[in-house]
């Protein structure tokens, strides 16, 4: 993985009037291919017994991304897009599970020397709310100086 980048990853859950907040900052490679935008990164996460878990982002549109999450035994795939509720499957460090991701919206403003993605997102068990959620990625190329 050629990794020209520096990913930021900043998620936000509220379950509850409860917020919480993770943040994940790592290397990165982006790429380009028919028409779609990829972010590959490793996230190093001791709770799955895996030296690694690999993550892509793919972007198809302003309106599709794709999470997918795979540390080698476990895999996950998460389907957002605006305005459409998906069934996705999840593992988690407790299992697997089956829930519902309703896409608010996506803003994309991403290209070759970086940009940001943000997602607002609601989560659902057996069609029973459990979370609203929003997320940020920021794409910056490694070694870019920016004007502050």
């Amino acid at each position: 993985m050629d990794e020209k980048y520096i990913v930021s990853v900043i998620g936000t859950q509220i379950v509850d009037d409860e917020e919480n907040t993770i943040e994940l900052t790592t290397s990165a490679s982006y790429a380009e291919r028919n028409g779609k935008k990829y972010i590959k990164y490793r996230e190093y996460d001791t709770d799955f017994g895996e030296p690694y878990i690999s993550n892509i982002v793919k972007i198809e549109s302003n309106k599709k991304i794709t999470l997918v999450k795979n540390s080698g035994v476990k895999y996950s795939q998460l389907i957002l897009e605006s305005g459409v509720r998906h069934q996705c499957m999840y593992q988690s460090a407790v299992g697997t599970l089956s829930i519902g991701i309703y896409t608010d919206w996506i803003q994309c403003e991403l290209d070759e020397n970086g940009g940001k993605v943000e997602i607002e997102y609601t989560i659902d068990f057996n069609s029973d709310f459990q979370s609203e959620n929003h997320m940020l990625i920021v794409l910056e190329k490694k070694g870019v100086i920016k004007n502050v």
